[in-house]
């Protein structure tokens, strides 16, 4: 079967199971026991949507992030120092907070895409360090809190909705549910428009790109601002649910469970990592009931990535087209 028969039969496809998803989604909070465990699925969900970013850098562009943190926490503190502090309404505090962390994504990322994966990934992680610490100076601590974090003075609506909706995580998971599954279909589309092939490209070969005249600079400062913007949007959506942050929003930790979250679920297309963020909160909770959080946490990574290497929605995957006959074949594969 020809390769644009097999692209024709995956779009639809995909379109179909992203729905279905999306509408099984859209009512999973009336099937679930307690507003407990609906709070624990915004927590992972949250993490699977800072996770993918973090995978979709990945497996797009080749390069390892490990200062998403800086950039979820970070638009937390922006939006509340300025309800707080500045006196902005809401949806204002979220515009600013959202413009500030996208220059300082451009500006970032135009100093360090130029890097090896490998300085890439130490000079993220060195960066996300820098503002952890910044937020902790005696200097600024009328704006951060230091320490103690911040309790977000929330005056005002957004879109109607009064700071105790945002709290209630029967209201929240529609919102945050919906935001999740319009950066994963935009992603989705931006891995298949000319700029996910130029990154792509530029992953396998950027020596050959650069020879071929393409440009390799600009797609990677666009595609590092873009995961940024995503990022952000999940910690502005966290401190919305929470009405609060502290310094450990900006923590390596934070960055290492999205990193984690990615590879349990999968780093290719959307699903991958929003699976994994789920995983993650609802095992953290299981595993800190049994008092032993961090090993049974080490134990778990360990298996998961020996036995689903591509992650378990990448496993689950390959289980059907095994199975299913003719999957393969459509998709031009045998």
């Amino acid at each position: 079967m020809s390769g644009r028969t097999s692209t024709s039969f995956r779009v639809p496809a995909a379109i179909v199971a992203g729905a279905i998803l999306f509408g099984l989604g859209g009512v999973l909070p009336g099937y679930l026991a307690s507003d407990f465990t609906l709070k624990l699925a915004n927590e992972g969900m949250l993490l699977g949507l800072l996770a993918l970013s973090v995978a979709f850098l990945m497996s797009e562009a080749g390069l390892v992030a490990l200062g998403a943190a800086s950039i979820y926490g970070g638009s937390g503190y922006l939006f509340a120092i300025a309800m707080n502090d500045w006196a902005m309404s809401p949806t204002a505090a979220i515009v600013f907070a959202f413009l500030a962390i996208i220059a300082y994504s451009g500006v970032l990322g135009a100093l360090i895409v130029r890097t090896n994966p490998l300085a890439f990934m130490m000079l993220t992680l060195a960066a996300g360090e820098m503002i952890s610490h910044v937020v902790m100076l005696e200097a600024v601590h009328d704006y951060t809190g230091g320490a103690d974090g911040l309790v977000v003075s929330f005056k005002g609506t957004i879109l109607g909705m009064q700071a105790a909706d945002f709290a209630s995580p029967q209201h929240f998971w529609p919102i945050g549910w919906t935001a999740v599954w319009l950066i994963g279909v935009t992603l989705w589309s931006v891995s298949r428009s000319k700029l996910g092939a130029t990154l792509r490209a530029v992953r396998q070969n950027e020596e050959r790109m650069r020879f071929s005249g393409f440009g390799t600079y600009v797609p990677r400062v666009v595609a590092y601002v873009l995961v940024n913007a995503v990022a952000a949007v999940s910690g502005l959506l966290h401190v919305l649910n929470t009405g609060f942050v502290s310094p450990e929003s900006l923590g390596l930790g934070v960055s290492t469970n999205a990193l984690v979250a990615a590879l349990m679920g999968g780093t290719a297309g959307s699903i991958g990592p929003l699976a994994g963020g789920l995983i993650f909160a609802f095992a953290q909770d299981e595993f800190g009931a049994r008092g032993a959080t961090q090993l049974l946490t080490g134990v778990a990574i360990v298996l998961f990535i020996v036995v689903f290497p591509r992650g378990v929605v990448g496993g689950l995957v390959a289980t059907v087209r095994r199975i299913v006959p003719g999957v393969d074949r459509k998709q031009g594969k045998s």
